[in-house]
């Protein structure tokens, strides 16, 4: 099965409250809606390797999910219009975060969640 797109997007726009929790908590495990396990240390690790992406990629990653920016103001900031669906960039680079890991690009990533399902 793999990483589900929707879910890695919903887990980087709640990666801060993620991290706040493990602040408070200690907490640093997350079950998904899908049942899989997610440990902050790996998501921590994928966004991250959003360095590897191409800038835009990058930039819609880090506005419109990391800092929950509304997508008019991304598109603005990244100096496009601000009607620039740039969403669309950020799932690319989500995708292209995927496919790394599933070609065994991202030496530190577990294995476990690419063989879930």
């Amino acid at each position: 099965m793999g990483i589900d797109l929707g879910i890695l997007r919903e887990l980087f726009r709640n990666l801060q409250t993620f991290e706040a929790l493990h602040e408070t908590t200690g907490i640093d495990i997350l079950t998904a809606p899908d049942g899989q396990e997610w440990s902050l240390w790996d998501l921590r690790y994928l966004y991250e390797c959003r360095e590897r992406l191409s800038p835009r990629q990058r930039q819609a990653i880090e506005l419109c999910l990391y800092a929950n920016v509304k997508e008019t103001d991304a598109a603005v900031t990244m100096g496009l219009k601000p009607t620039t669906p740039v969403a669309i960039y950020a799932n690319n680079g989500l995708r292209r975060l995927i496919e790394m890991a599933e070609d065994g690009l991202l030496p530190h990533f577990r294995l476990d969640y690419l063989q879930a399902g």
